[in-house]
C-alpha cells in the first residue's frame, strides 16, 4: 500500500527545514560562550584586527611601552581588557563630519591664506 502526499514546494521546504534543524541545531540558538574580559598579548593582536586594527607584536609592545594603549601587568606579563580596547578604539575613531562642516573649514582657510 503506497501513500502519496500532496504538499506545495513552500510547505515541503518548512518540512525539511525543521527536520534539519533537530538533527542539526542552529549554532545561534546555543548558549552564548562567556568570554573573559582579559586577554593575552595574542588574543589581544586578534581582538584588535577583528576590530579594524592590524598591529604587529612589535608594533603593540611598542605602544605599551608607550602607554599609548591600555594594559596591566599581571605578575611579569602584559594582559588586556577587551573593554578598554574597545573604549581604546572609539576614541581612536574620529566622526565623520558633514560636508557643510567641510565646506566652512575650506572657505575659513582659504579666507586665512588672502588675508596674508
Amino acid at each position: 500500500m503506497n501513500e502519496f502526499i500532496l504538499t506545495t514546494p513552500e510547505q515541503l521546504d518548512e518540512i525539511v527545514q525543521k527536520a534539519v534543524k533537530k538533527v542539526f541545531p542552529d549554532k545561534q540558538e546555543s548558549k552564548p560562550q562567556n568570554v573573559p574580559d582579559t586577554c593575552s598579548v595574542e588574543q589581544a593582536l586578534s581582538f584588535l584586527f577583528e576590530n579594524g586594527y592590524k598591529l604587529s607584536k612589535s608594533k603593540l609592545y611598542k605602544m605599551t611601552a608607550e602607554k599609548l594603549l591600555p594594559f596591566r601587568y599581571f605578575g611579569h606579563r602584559i594582559i588586556f581588557s577587551r573593554n578598554e580596547l574597545l573604549k581604546w578604539i572609539e576614541r581612536q575613531t574620529i566622526p565623520s563630519s558633514n560636508a557643510n562642516e567641510t565646506l566652512l573649514a575650506i572657505a575659513e582657510s582659504a579666507r586665512k591664506k588672502s588675508r596674508k
